[in-house]
């Protein structure tokens, strides 16, 4: 029997030392963790995201009116995708603020123990950064077809300047805290690694409210949701993040924002051969990641001995 102890203990290190598995620290603190600290969270998101849209509305920033966004001057649209950047953008960086400080205040009230992790071991390997970065834009691609059938677009979010400090600054930010680090961390514990998975997934997708959007932002969800959860590192999966969207919004400021994979390869051989490859490189990782993900287990699992 002691001899079967020690070799799961050899097993729980080597876990640890891989990231499947967190370092034990307050049982106490990891207990008092429940599913309706879930919609808290999800709460204050929503909330936060209104109260931002207000505040900004009160300090005077304006979305651009019907003059602006119906115009045929090529300047004065530019000119209107600044100003709903901008606006987007002070709107994010408010919500973020409110709702980081509603997190941390209710998770003192609540007093629950650390639920973040920024960085481990590893979280800023160029190579997994490459492998997650090319995995997101296979993921992308394969889901692709689906999304085209989807109606909505993402001119909502503006251009120019504002639009990077939004999107490759704040957005992975103050996404990967709350759907990453308290989402999928918070029903890790109770559930485990598979549930957190899937249910981060869905929430980070459906959030994004625009049809054609929810379907990629979904799969994107389940890559950034497995890289946090095998190491472990909210460093790697916002430099994972920032790195996408950067890459959107170098195609946005060359008109290829709106134009699809399949349009820009004219849908021949080429593209075809090029689909078939992502996505059969997106299943095989997807099945991967959900293989090592459901070897994760909560905090309330104990080892039969």
């Amino acid at each position: 029997m002691a001899e079967d102890i020690n070799k799961e203990q050899v097993m729980d290190a080597k876990a640890t030392m891989s990231g499947l598995v967190e370092p034990k620290g307050n049982p106490k603190a990891h207990r008092t963790v429940a599913w309706w600290d879930l919609v808290v969270v999800m709460l204050f998101f929503f909330i936060s995201q209104v109260l931002g849209g207000l505040i900004s509305t009160a300090l005077g920033v304006r979305l651009p009116g019907e003059a602006y966004t119906t115009s045929f001057d090529a300047d004065v649209l530019e000119a209107a995708a600044s100003m709903q950047a901008r606006f987007v953008a002070i709107t994010y960086a408010i919500s973020m603020t409110l709702c980081f400080v509603m997190i941390g205040v209710y998770r003192k009230l609540r007093g629950l123990g650390r639920l973040l992790s920024f960085r481990s071991s590893g979280w800023a390997s160029p190579f997994r950064l490459l492998c997650g970065y090319l995995l997101l834009w296979c993921v992308s691609i394969a889901v692709e077809p689906l999304a085209e059938l989807l109606p909505g677009d993402q001119d909502s979010l503006g251009g120019g300047g504002w639009l990077l400090i939004s999107a490759v600054l704040l957005a992975p930010v103050f996404e990967e805290v709350v759907f990453r680090g308290y989402a999928a961390g918070i029903v890790r514990r109770i559930y485990g690694g598979l549930a957190a998975w899937i249910v981060s997934a869905l929430l980070f997708g459906f959030v994004h409210a625009i049809p054609s959007v929810i379907v990629p932002a979904v799969f994107s969800g389940l890559v950034l949701g497995y890289f946090y959860l095998r190491y472990r590192s909210l460093g790697m999966v916002i430099m994972l993040h920032a790195m996408n969207n950067i890459t959107a919004c170098f195609l946005r400021s060359i008109d290829l924002g709106d134009v699809t994979f399949h349009e820009l390869l004219g849908g021949g051989v080429v593209y075809w051969s090029v689909y078939a490859l992502c996505a059969a490189v997106a299943l095989v990782a997807l099945i991967r990641m959900g293989s090592i993900v459901n070897r994760i287990k909560s905090d309330n699992y104990q080892l039969k001995v």
